[in-house]
């Protein structure tokens, strides 16, 4: 089974919901900063001129920031279904593999014990192909279930790193706008509110770049995965190792015939 999630299903819902309502305080602050600059703009004289255009450039910015962090929202991801599926994975499929590999053995099946012959002696021949095939279905759960643990993972934090750029860019902006509100700190608002802007889109940016190589690194253990499904080493000629071929379709126990079969007397 996968190793536990940093987050509650609630906790990751309610990290969304924070993210969500940061995007509208942030909306709500700049517009509350460019009113305020707006108010006190005639008092300024010359200085007008600069603050419109680094208004402008705060509110493009803005909206900038608000676009790239919505578009996440559009598919902000499942982690705990693809955690569910994993866990399915190995407990489901792995373990049911790992139980018949321990029956994969001479010294458990019954075949040798209770007959004798050809086909007997061909359906031991197989154990060896039948536990190599069963070791490689647990081996890929348990890759299976590692991959898709560490992609929910990955979900998670990508969205506690937006989080922890939302909210001090909320701060920031909290205090930009009430030093706007005092009209002679409209110009240093203005510009602080810009520069603001700018470090939380270049936060958002390594966020976006961090999860982007977490991801492609976890995309080599999915194609490693793919290769292995293509991989027959544990399943002769693409199949499941069969007792025999032919001979074990007639499996009489008395006759004149090629199988062999028949029930152990010595």
């Amino acid at each position: 089974m996968g190793v536990a999630l940093p987050l509650s299903e609630a906790e990751f819902n309610d990290t969304l919901q924070r993210v969500e309502s940061g995007l509208q305080q942030v909306a709500d602050l700049a517009n509350q900063i460019v009113d305020a600059c707006n108010r006190f703009g005639r008092w300024l004289g010359p200085l007008w001129d600069d603050v419109v255009e680094l208004l402008s450039k705060f509110v493009a910015l803005v909206e900038k920031f608000i676009s790239e962090v919505g578009k996440f929202f559009t598919r902000p991801g499942v982690p705990w279904t693809l955690w569910s599926h994993g866990t399915t994975w190995t407990e489901q499929v792995g373990k049911r593999a790992t139980d018949l590999i321990s029956q994969a053995t001479t010294g458990q099946t019954e075949i040798d014990e209770r007959w004798q012959g050809a086909a007997a002696t061909a359906y031991l021949g197989t154990l060896p192909d039948q536990a190599k095939a069963l070791a490689a279905i647990k081996a890929a759960t348990d890759d299976i279930d590692d991959a898709l643990t560490k992609v929910a993972g990955g979900i998670i934090a990508f969205w506690l790193g937006v989080l922890a750029a939302v909210v001090p860019f909320v701060v920031e902006l909290f205090g930009w706008g009430a030093a706007a509100s005092t009209g002679v700190g409209a110009p240093p608002a203005a510009a602080g509110a810009a520069a603001s802007t700018v470090k939380v889109l270049g936060i958002l940016a390594a966020v976006v770049t961090a999860a982007t190589a977490y991801l492609t690194s976890v995309s080599s253990q999915y194609k490693d995965l793919l290769q292995r499904v293509n991989n027959n080493d544990g399943f002769p000629r693409g199949y499941w190792p069969r007792s025999t071929t032919g001979i074990i379709a007639d499996g009489s126990l008395n006759g004149d015939n090629n199988t062999n079969w028949h029930l152990r007397t010595s």
